[in-house]
C-alpha cells in the first residue's frame, strides 16, 4: 500500500504535522510505503477557475508548479492522507490551495451525449483526514472533513478514516495525549 500524505500546518513539528507523521508511522510499521509532502514548502498556486483541465480526457492543469508531483503521487498511490490544523473554521491557506488544485483530477466528461466520464485516478483510493484545533468540540473539525470529503468523492476516492483533534493549544499538545497518539497510529488501514 502506498500512502500520499500531505501536511497542511505552517508548522514543522505542530500538532496536525505530528499526528500525520504518527499515522504514517504506523502504516509503515504494517507494510505500507509513503511520499509525503508539505504544503508551506511547496509552491502551489490557487486554481485558476480557467477549465483548461476539462477540454480532454488528457488535459492537465496549465500551472507549471508543484502540484504535477502531486498528481503523479496520488495517481499511483492508495491512499490520500491529508492534515490541517483548522484555522477561522476551515483549512489552512497552504493546504486549501491544494485541495482546490485536485478539481484537475476529476472525471473528464466532455464526450459525446450518453458517453460515460473518464476517470483521470483509479476509483476507491482511500481518503483519511487528520484536523487539529484548540475547540474542544469536534464540530470544527468534522466541518473541514466533511468539505474534503464532499470533494475527494468527486474524483473517485473514498473517504476512510478521520481523526478529529480537539484541546490543543500549544504547537507540542500532542505528546501528552496517549489517546491521539494510539489513534494516529492506527488510523490508515494497510
Amino acid at each position: 500500500m502506498k500512502i500520499v500524505a500531505i501536511a497542511g500546518s505552517p508548522r514543522k513539528n505542530g500538532n496536525s504535522t505530528s499526528l500525520m507523521r504518527l499515522a504514517v508511522e504506523g502504516a509503515q510499521e504494517r507494510g505500507a510505503t509513503a511520499v509525503v509532502f508539505s504544503a508551506k514548502e511547496m509552491n502551489v498556486a490557487g486554481c485558476l477557475a480557467c477549465g483548461s483541465c476539462k477540454r480532454a480526457a488528457d488535459a492537465v492543469c496549465v500551472q507549471n508548479d508543484d502540484m504535477h508531483a502531486v498528481y503523479a503521487e496520488i495517481r499511483d498511490s492508495d491512499a490520500l492522507l491529508l492534515a490541517s490544523p483548522v484555522y477561522f473554521y476551515g483549512l489552512t491557506s497552504w493546504i486549501k490551495q491544494v485541495v482546490d488544485r485536485c478539481y484537475a483530477l476529476m472525471p473528464f466528461e466532455g464526450g459525446p451525449a450518453g458517453e460515460q466520464p473518464v476517470p483521470r485516478i483509479a476509483a476507491g483510493k482511500r481518503l483519511y483526514v487528520i484536523t487539529t484545533q484548540a475547540d474542544d468540540s469536534v464540530f470544527y473539525g468534522y466541518q473541514v472533513l466533511s468539505a474534503i470529503a464532499y470533494g475527494m468523492t468527486w474524483i473517485g476516492m473514498k473517504p476512510a478514516g478521520q481523526l478529529i483533534a480537539t484541546s490543543l493549544e500549544e504547537p507540542d499538545d500532542w505528546k501528552g495525549r496517549d489517546d491521539l497518539i494510539a489513534d494516529a497510529k492506527a488510523l490508515i488501514a494497510v
